[in-house]
Parts: C-alpha cells; sequence; structure tokens
C-alpha cells in the first residue's frame, strides 16, 4: 500500500492550532524559529511569506507521516482513511512520534479515537488549548473520509466477531442458550433485549451495580479494564464512548448502544 500524504484538511488543523510568525524568533528552548513552528535554516532577522511558511509546515509534516505510516508506531496504519491519517499526523506533530506509539499500541480504531483525549496535558496541568486541539483531532479522526471506498469484507468480519463476543458473554450469564455464530438475527437482538431488562436497570440498561460476562463485554468494546463491575470508571468510559458514536451519553448500556458496539 502506498505511504499516504497528509491533505489539506490536515494542514487546515495544524495551522489553526500552531499559529503562525512570518519573522523568526527565538522560542522557549532559544532555537530560532519562524512560520508553524519551522526551524531548519532559521536565522535572526528571517523574513518569509504565508506561502512559505506553508510549505515549509508541508515539509515539517514529512517526517511524522512517515512515523503514521509505520507499522512499528500505527500497527493499525493500513486501516487508516485520509482523515485518520490526518488527525494522527496532527497528533504526532504536537506530541512526538513517541506518544504516537504509545496512543496506538494494543488499540484497534475506535479505541484510538477514544484516547486521543486523554493526551492533553502539560507537565501534569491539562490545557485547555491541548483539550480543544485533541477534540478537535478525534473529530476528524471520527470522521468518514469523503469517497473512501467502505471495505465491505472488514466491516462484515467485525461485525461476525462482535456479535459473537457479546453470545458468548449472554450465554455465560445465563440469560439464554444462543447459538454462537457471529450472527446478529433475531433470536440473538431479543436475547439482547432480554439481557437489558434482567440487568440492574434503568430503562432496561446495564448501568452502575451491573455486572457479570455481559459488563466484561462491554468494558472490552470501551477498551478499559475488563473486571465484570460496572462502576464509575466503566460509566466514565461508557459516556466518552458513547458521545463519540452519536448516542445520547447517559452512562448506560441499552440495546442501542450494544447495538453499535456491535
Amino acid at each position: 500500500m502506498a505511504n499516504k500524504k497528509i491533505s489539506q484538511n490536515g494542514l487546515n488543523l495544524i495551522m489553526k492550532f500552531e499559529g503562525c510568525r512570518l519573522q523568526a524568533y527565538k522560542c522557549a528552548a532559544g532555537v530560532w524559529t519562524i512560520g508553524y513552528g519551522h526551524t531548519a535554516g532559521v536565522s535572526s532577522g528571517m523574513k518569509i511569506t504565508q506561502a512559505q511558511a506553508e510549505e515549509y509546515l508541508k515539509q515539517d509534516c514529512q517526517k511524522f507521516e512517515n512515523y503514521v505510516n509505520d507499522k512499528t508506531y500505527v500497527p493499525v496504519a493500513e486501516q487508516l482513511n485520509q482523515n485518520q491519517f490526518d488527525a494522527l499526523v496532527s497528533f504526532a506533530f504536537n506530541c512526538g512520534q513517541g506518544n504516537l506509539k504509545k496512543l496506538c499500541a494494543g488499540r484497534n480504531l475506535i479505541q484510538i479515537g477514544e484516547a486521543l483525549l486523554k493526551y492533553n496535558k502539560a507537565a501534569g496541568k491539562v490545557l485547555t488549548g491541548l483539550v480543544r486541539r485533541r477534540a478537535a483531532e478525534q473529530a476528524l479522526f471520527n470522521t468518514e473520509a469523503v469517497g473512501a471506498a467502505v471495505d465491505k469484507t472488514t466491516v462484515a468480519s467485525n461485525v461476525s466477531t462482535y456479535c459473537l463476543l457479546l453470545q458468548k458473554a449472554i450465554n455465560a450469564d445465563k440469560v439464554a442458550s444462543l447459538t454462537e455464530d457471529g450472527i446478529y438475527g433475531p433470536k440473538t437482538q431479543a436475547a439482547m433485549n432480554k439481557i437489558c431488562l434482567k440487568a440492574k436497570k434503568v430503562n432496561g440498561a446495564w448501568k452502575v451495580g451491573s455486572t457479570g460476562a455481559c459488563v466484561k463485554f462491554i468494558q472490552a468494546r470501551l477498551g478499559i479494564s475488563e473486571d465484570g463491575k460496572f462502576g464509575s470508571g466503566t460509566r466514565a468510559a461508557l459516556i466518552s464512548w458513547q458521545g463519540t458514536h452519536g448516542l445520547t451519553k447517559d452512562g448506560m448500556a441499552g440495546p442501542a448502544t450494544l447495538k453499535k458496539m456491535i
């Protein structure tokens, strides 16, 4: 697969948050800087145009494009659409390749998008600017790429895998006896609704206080520790996940949330 390059959407995001200065200045580290944080070949008194600043930015992004294309740093690199690629280049430009590697290690695409928001601190303190930048990167990451071809085989495989995991969880919780075939049919849907009604519930949903194999399934889809106990941490992670996926952020896993997880 050919290596991707950042698009104008990605460049616009970086430019929005980096800011631009067309005359050389010394940054906090004492390094002569110009444009959007460009340092190579910069000296005192140097001036550039806006077009030159943008060209320098494209050059500086090449290094981070290479990291995002590298499976050592982004194991799911081949699965990225253009918007996801752009968001990760912006992230790496701001946070460095080390944090890019940490962000993507052991995570699937959904989990990477959700974890972006965690990188909002400098020197241990949450910074408003970083909160806003991570939110913008997450929004771009979760935006379907225009004209992107849908890999129906991959989609079908993911649905089958997650449905099978839920079927196994439902059987383990002994709410129903399902054929573990990975097919989301009427029997699985009915069992899912049934188990929601049997859970400690508000409006028939898993919530704080619920336990069992199905809670582990929910935690697995959230990318958090799978202890089978629906506590405040699970609720917080679920609220974030629901917001990312266009669901009501109520912190309860009802049929709509479960179906989205499949």
